[in-house]
């Protein structure tokens, strides 16, 4: 009979979570390249030097706006950091959060007793499907709570309200650091429920359930201490409630153009996917064996809920997934095979195997690194402004308003921003940006005299008809271009000696729709839009056969556009 080969040795265990928390470091070690970063940098900046919270939109041209500023606290440690070590300590923020969140799912499953190479597998399936959100945010917080709130719920199996009552600080601090504290409450909910099915077939005790239930109450109690009182968690649930409207199509305007709320497709989210198809198949293999724990189906059924809905949730809910896959897929592995391969030295190299490979990967995928992402951000453009000081109000594109308030406040308020609430600006942006019908109107009653824009869309790559109009306009003057963005003052007097200076062809902002769209498809984000952008840039700056080969390639992937065939028409002198 031969013997299990065992890898007891306390050294093991060191060297597999040191590893760990090392590799997940160096995969998240990337420079910043969150929109929303500089926002929130901004408010941070606001609080600390003027001791006040935020209540209005102050840093907008909707100043009047009321503001509930959710992240006040996460603003503050934002400006702490930017303040002792530029950004460089501003990026270690997060990858700090992010193996410190993998480090706790890590040692939570190995403290399971689960195999090494389960545990530092599947963890990282989970953890690398949660990666698109490993931004300098607050939602930082948010995954180092709900990591904190599973732990600490199912420690207290163990050891009562000792653990128990650890949820009230955290949500404490949750509530001022990120509004998705809400989702704390409903992390809390799917395990009382869980217990309480316990409880019911006698295998927890009512005094311990009824302890729960009554921290329950304290938890809910700490997320109203805020400088902005029930707002924050009541208000949290109700623009949540607004959300789920996209569905129907009756949401607010700003949800209704945003991607981040539509349901995912698996080829935007493929590991999300598999991550679910996984865990369901464990869970029906399990209770066909009556080894499996209520409270884990309504945490499955409540995550497969907000993972399935917006695509925004999908990697909170795939870290989360952490917490139960590795023991899940444990369970269901033939007894033998967990023995001998998966607890022995094998199962020991083949996960500080792969932990070698994720920091690997992590050095060669052209993305390691500190600082600022520089093709993110109108760096130059923003130095350009605030040198050369163009009067009037700005227009800004939407993704840079937090990046631009951040560099030009107080000498400009911004149009829009993404923390933006106010209806009015945020339809004007759309009307501008896509030069819908009375987008000049809106420039002048608004007394916008400055604009300071990317020319490709973001989310899908499309080109902004906001571009193509200013490049037919004699009335607004190109004065700065790069690889990055565009800047464009009116023609008024006070402008003429830096339109003298610094002028060029309004059609050279094409040269910025080139890179940028380029860029955008090489980001390996499904963006089939970005090929018509080409098309336009190519044939505006006299490249007839690139432009013929950039709209075909968009047809070939959207069928039927109009735009396109026309232009292949043309290009093809088969038009008329």
């Amino acid at each position: 009979m031969s013997s299990t080969p065992s890898c007891k040795s306390p050294y093991a265990e060191t060297v597999v979570g040191i590893g760990f928390l090392l590799g997940l470091f160096f995969l998240a070690l990337r420079p910043i390249e969150s929109f929303d970063t500089f926002w929130q940098l901004q408010s941070g900046k606001y609080i600390w030097q003027t001791g006040q919270f935020l209540y209005l939109d102050t840093f907008s041209l909707a100043s009047d706006a009321f503001r509930l500023e959710h992240c006040w606290l996460h603003d503050l440690i934002l400006f702490f950091l930017y303040s002792i070590g530029s950004y460089t300590l501003l990026g270690l923020l997060k990858p700090i959060v992010i193996s410190l969140c993998g480090y706790l799912l890590f040692r939570w499953s190995r403290s399971r007793g689960q195999p090494y190479v389960v545990t530092v597998a599947v963890l990282l399936l989970c953890l690398l499907a949660s990666a698109d959100s490993w931004l300098v945010r607050p939602q930082l917080w948010t995954f180092l709570g709900g990591v904190l709130f599973l732990i600490l719920l199912y420690r207290g199996r163990e050891n009562g309200w000792r653990s128990w009552v650890w949820l009230v600080p955290i949500m404490l601090a949750w509530a001022n650091l990120h509004a998705a504290c809400i989702f704390g409450f409903a992390l809390f909910a799917a395990y009382w429920v869980g217990d309480l099915w316990r409880c019911c077939r006698r295998e927890a005790l009512w005094k311990d359930f009824a302890l729960l239930s009554g921290i329950g109450g304290l938890v809910f109690a700490a997320s109203f201490v805020n400088p902005y009182g029930w707002r924050i968690p009541m208000g949290s649930l109700a623009a949540h409630l607004d959300q789920t409207k996209v569905l129907t199509g009756k949401a607010v305007a700003g949800f209704l153009g945003n991607m981040e709320w539509l349901p995912p497709t698996f080829e935007q989210v493929p590991l999300f996917y598999v991550i679910m198809m996984i865990w369901a198949l464990t869970i029906l293999l399990r209770l066909w064996r009556r080894k499996l724990d209520a409270a884990e189906i309504f945490f499955f059924l409540g995550f497969c809920y907000m993972g399935f809905s917006q695509i925004r949730h999908t990697t909170l809910v795939a870290m989360m997934s952490g917490f139960f896959l590795p023991g899940a897929i444990a369970t269901v592995l033939p007894r033998h095979y967990r023995d001998v391969f998966l607890n022995g030295w094998k199962g020991l190299s083949v996960a500080l195997l792969l932990i070698v490979t994720a920091i690997g990967w992590a050095g060669t995928n052209g993305r390691l690194g500190v600082g600022l992402a520089p093709y993110n951000y109108p760096m130059a453009a923003a130095g350009f402004v605030s040198e050369q000081h163009p009067l009037g109000n700005l227009y800004n594109a939407y993704d840079w308003g937090g990046y631009l308030m951040w560099r030009l406040y107080p000498d400009y308020l911004m149009f829009v921003d993404g923390r933006s609430t106010s209806s009015h600006y945020f339809d004007a942006s759309s009307q501008i940006e896509n030069s819908w019908d009375g987008w000049e109107q809106t420039l002048a009653e608004e007394r916008v005299n400055l604009i300071i824009t990317r020319t490709c869309f973001y989310d899908s790559g499309g080109p902004q008809n906001l571009i193509d109009q200013l490049a037919r306009r004699s009335d607004w003057a190109l004065v700065f271009q790069d690889e990055t963005a565009v800047v464009y003052v009116r023609r008024i007097p006070e402008n003429q000696e830096l339109i003298a200076r610094f002028g060029m062809p309004n059609r050279f902002a094409y040269r910025t729709m080139l890179v940028e769209a380029t860029r955008l498809q090489n980001e390996g984000y499904p963006r089939p839009r970005s090929w018509l952008a080409l098309g336009r840039a190519h044939y505006a700056l006299g490249d007839r056969a690139a432009a013929l080969e950039a709209f075909r390639n968009f047809l070939s992937e959207v069928p039927g556009n109009r735009e396109a065939l026309t232009m292949v028409a043309i290009l093809t002198g088969k038009r008329g």
